[in-house]
């Protein structure tokens, strides 16, 4: 890969200096020649300054086709690592807790990451409408998970939270 790479970055580097080679030419052949009829001029001219040009047009592609090969590999190195699987306790989650949400979090890990919701309703002081929304706000940031046991709801903390 890195012979491919050396390649790649000789080649743009002769079709750079190629092109900046021939429009110099071109700029000198224009301004030296002023005693040659103007027609040889304009057609030698206007053929180097169209070589150039496609030369210019063609580095500019490859650039941009190169920018793109880097972005699509940036991409791919970012979805490799998104995918790797790493243990549940090496895990770091970024989450911003309210109070009424981390007075949960508190009480769930006091009793070993399991509660019934009534039961922690009762525990937080919290009305039956505080806690079911703020349950849905948690089971929607991935921490917490309400299980139905019956009438009730288990509510199980399936993440480590730390302060």
């Amino acid at each position: 890969m890195p012979i491919n790479r050396d390649w790649s970055k000789r080649i743009d580097v002769i079709l750079v200096i190629l092109s900046v080679v021939i429009l110099s030419t071109a700029l000198w052949i224009w301004v030296t020649a002023m005693p040659v009829a103007r027609e040889t001029v304009f057609l030698a001219t206007t053929i180097a300054l169209v070589i150039s040009l496609v030369l210019i047009v063609n580095v500019s592609i490859l650039v941009v086709l190169r920018l793109q090969k880097r972005v699509s590999h940036l991409e791919d190195l970012v979805a490799s690592n998104a995918t790797k699987e790493t243990p549940h306790d090496e895990r770091v989650v970024v989450v911003t807790l309210t109070n009424t949400e981390r007075r949960i979090i508190n009480r769930l890990e006091e009793n070993e990451g399991e509660m019934a919701q009534d039961e922690l309703r009762r525990v937080t002081g919290l009305s039956k409408s505080t806690l079911s929304v703020t349950l849905s706000a948690l089971e929607r940031k991935s921490i917490v998970s309400r299980v139905e046991s019956g009438r009730t709801k288990i509510v199980v903390l399936e993440q480590k939270v730390t302060r």
